[in-house]
């Protein structure tokens, strides 16, 4: 039985560290060297580039995914790259990587299109998963569509820009009617909404959209020229989740969507395992011995023919698997250390011949299936 018949996708498969490769411009060598071991550790391609001449050379002829960058280089500064970055390919994403920390320039550069703003001075395990952690967010954030309603074409545009380079999937609407047929049509994880529109106010609009019971949960973020107390008061009432003043600050919003998309995942993510856990019970249950193990490797749930099969009263792993060679627990202690499936054929102590397969079904929990291959 194949783990993939039980996942619940909603996304693009991830892609493989060999399809994703990182350019890391930095002019200190032991700063390079040390992230380039550790990335290439993780099996990623990486390229290193001590000046923005040679970072060019290596933009031109291969393809880069994403690009740590220093803003303080030999040759010039790592902004300048920026632009020619954007122009040449869009795809590209870029983490700024530097010791300066001006409040000013850091809200420039996510203007600029930026997708993080990494301070150097930390351990470099810590910096290497900060980076691991924005390389899965580039994956998994295409999924999530981010609607910006604002009758500003230049509000529209920067925002575009800001959480664009996130990966988002970015759709626009010009006024409150259009975003009303938008979230009809579309399948919107999050609204940013202009509260001062021609047409009608973005509350008023929200109020039509929140009478579809399907929108009910839509996070909205109310975006607003003032912060009239009554008018937050009305928004919060309609379901705005938060409420921001222009300017604002792009890291900050950034930051605010990307807390939401979040929480969306880990819901999906529960959501896929619940239904994973309900299909592997009704499936096995009907042809395997099965049961489900905690990691500490306590028993959750056995079916009738798992304990037909090891025994009524087991309380832990043990117990269950007394008849075969230790090394079958210890193979699936691994498997579920490593949050891994595992399967293989093995024999208990009387020579019979059992297929065992064991895959993760819940945080922390482990689904393990036997089929009798022979009887003697």
């Amino acid at each position: 039985m194949d783990v993939a018949m039980f996942s619940c996708v909603r996304s693009n498969q991830i892609v493989q560290n060999e399809n994703f490769s990182i350019l890391i411009v930095e002019d200190s060598r032991v700063i390079n060297n040390t992230l380039t071991a550790r990335l290439r550790d993780k099996g990623y391609e990486c390229f290193q580039s001590y000046d923005l001449e040679n970072a060019r050379d290596i933009l031109q002829n291969n393809e880069v995914s994403l690009v740590i960058l220093d803003l303080h280089l030999p040759d010039g500064e790592g902004e300048d790259l920026i632009d020619e970055i954007k122009e040449a390919n869009k795809e590209t994403k870029i983490v700024i990587f530097t010791s300066e920390n001006d409040l000013l320039r850091r809200d420039e550069l996510f203007r600029l299109g930026i997708l993080d703003y990494l301070l150097k001075g930390k351990n470099a395990n810590l910096t290497v998963k900060e980076i691991l952690s924005i390389i899965e967010s580039m994956q998994i954030n295409p999924n999530y569509t981010l609607l910006i309603v604002d009758d500003s074409r230049v509000i529209r545009r920067m925002m575009h820009k800001i959480l664009s380079s996130c990966g988002y999937t970015i759709v626009e609407a010009k006024n409150g009617a259009e975003a009303i047929q938008k979230v009809a049509e579309l399948e919107v994880d999050l609204m940013l909404l202009d509260m001062q529109m021609p047409d009608m106010s973005g509350l008023d609009a929200l109020k039509q959209i929140k009478q579809d019971e399907k929108n009910f949960h839509l996070p909205v973020f109310m975006i607003s020229s003032t912060l009239d107390i009554e008018v937050m008061r009305d928004a919060y009432k309609a379901g705005v989740l938060d409420y921001f003043k222009k300017p604002f600050s792009p890291e900050e919003l950034k930051l605010k969507v990307e807390q939401v998309i979040r929480q969306k995942q880990i819901e999906t993510d529960l959501q896929c395992s619940l239904k994973a856990s309900e299909l592997c019970r009704t499936f096995l249950n009907e042809f395997y011995s099965a049961a489900i193990f905690y990691t500490d490797s306590k028993l959750k749930y056995a079916n009738e023919k798992f304990q037909n099969e090891f025994g009524k009263d087991i309380s832990n792993m043990a117990q269950a698997f007394e008849a075969f060679h230790p090394e079958l627990i210890q193979d699936i202690i691994v498997a579920m250390k490593n949050h891994k499936s595992y399967s293989n054929k093995v024999i208990n102590k009387e020579e019979q011949s059992y297929l065992v397969k064991v895959f993760p079904v819940e945080k922390g929990e482990f689904l393990v299936s036997f089929e009798r291959l022979n009887r003697t």
